[in-house]
């Protein structure tokens, strides 16, 4: 109860910021949101509304997230239902509901920041929380497109302040199965987390996080696929993941520098496919960022710098990212930024954030109005986002390159405690 209390009693300039914070996000509802993305949710809540999870997936329905996502989507709609009425699944008010769900978990994740650094002795947390919370590219993605990241990003960092701050290897497991069951862009940095488990775990520990995400994982798919409960989901997974097989999908990454947008990443390089040379690399980097690991025991707060490294060039280097993918990095970097009090990965995070509203920016008014009427492509933002692309993806390259030698540095050069 302390704790909570605390989280009141800053600065009042910061909890002015905080209100207005709430107020610009409220206020960008009154956008129109990426009608793709939302048709998507109000079509799929309207069928689990009326099947529930047992009869959801069919074949050739395009359902491509994994069950925990439509499970949370099944419970939301049935609580819209309850308050409104089944119609209203497609009305303004569901769409607007779905983005104060989004924004509700982006101010969970600007918590979890909070109690993180607190626990290091930050006295920065509650800034570092509201710098989270301001971020455009945040903003954007969860007000104004009404985008769902903000969700398993939320259990994605859980399963980590669990495992390092409150050193509960079952509570991690817990919420990384569920943040890989809403959308697996947690599993850059579960390599990490993993090797963590095991060097500074028990066995008894380890086998138990290990029951638990089994548990978990099954509890929540065998609903959905109870006419082949052990290898449906599995199925499910390969077949979302060969819905785009392109080297990028609007994500201003080195694929899109490289080769270009919506290039087959079936294309060769040195005879090795580009699907499988992003894979290469992305490993790679996870090994050598791995390194360090092997002579650390302790050093917990290192965690999230590693997993921002690796989150980083997961959105880099492998072929088959959406521009939205970006998103569980900036909680990752803030952390990191005021754990090590580095002026560089502030730095980063707001270039990188900045780059991200604008990789945002393209995707939802391309699709959401130029696609339809292409003399609306004469908006500055816009034009911006498409003429700079080239450079925004060279910087996020050159950004990251340097984020991994402060790294290692970091890794290597700073003494144990």
């Amino acid at each position: 109860m302390k704790k909570i209390i605390g989280f009141f009693q800053e600065p009042l300039f910061l909890k002015i910021l905080l209100f207005l914070i709430v107020g610009l996000r409220l206020f960008l509802f009154t956008f129109p949101s990426f009608k793709i993305d939302m048709g998507d949710w109000q079509a799929w809540a309207s069928r689990i509304n009326q099947t529930g999870p047992l009869d959801f997936y069919l074949p050739g329905m395009l359902a491509d997230y994994l069950p925990f996502f439509y499970l949370l989507l099944f419970i939301f709609t049935k609580i819209f239902v309850f308050i409104f009425n089944s119609q209203a699944i497609f009305s303004q008010a569901f769409d607007l509901y779905i983005r104060l769900i989004s924004n509700s978990f982006d101010f969970l994740t600007a918590y979890l920041i909070y109690k993180i650094l607190k626990n290091h002795n930050s006295k920065w947390g509650f800034l570092a929380g509201l710098l989270y919370l301001v971020n455009p590219a945040v903003i954007f993605n969860s007000s104004v497109w009404g985008q769902t990241d903000s969700i398993p990003t939320f259990f994605f960092i859980s399963a980590i302040y669990f495992l390092n701050e409150r050193k509960k290897a079952a509570a991690w497991s817990i919420g990384s199965a569920l943040s890989l069951l809403v959308k697996p862009l947690n599993v850059a940095a579960m390599p990490v987390t993993g090797v963590r488990l095991l060097k500074n775990f028990s066995l008894r520990e380890i086998i138990l996080a290990a029951i638990f995400a089994v548990l978990i994982f099954f509890l929540v798919t065998v609903p959905f696929f109870i006419k082949d409960p052990l290898f449906g989901i599995f199925g499910h997974l390969l077949n979302s993941l060969s819905v785009y097989p392109y080297t990028s999908l609007n994500a201003y990454n080195f694929w899109s520098l490289a080769v270009g947008w919506w290039k087959p990443d079936s294309g060769l390089f040195w005879g090795i496919s580009y699907h499988f040379l992003g894979y290469i690399i992305f490993f790679l980097i996870l090994g050598i960022t791995l390194i360090p690991y092997v002579k650390i025991k302790g050093r917990f707060e290192l965690d999230y710098f590693a997993a921002a490294v690796s989150t980083f060039a997961f959105f880099l280097f492998l072929t088959r990212i959406h521009e939205r993918h970006l998103f569980p990095l900036f909680s990752l970097l803030i952390i990191s930024a005021f754990l090590f009090r580095s002026k560089f990965l502030l730095f980063s995070y707001v270039a990188v954030s900045v780059i991200n509203f604008f990789d945002l920016f393209y995707s939802y008014y391309y699709y959401n109005f130029v696609y339809q009427n292409p003399l609306s492509a004469n908006n500055f933002l816009f034009l911006i986002s498409l003429n700079f692309a080239n450079l925004f993806a060279l910087v996020l390259l050159f950004l990251f390159a340097f984020i991994f030698i402060l790294y290692m540095r970091t890794a290597f050069l700073k003494p144990e405690k």
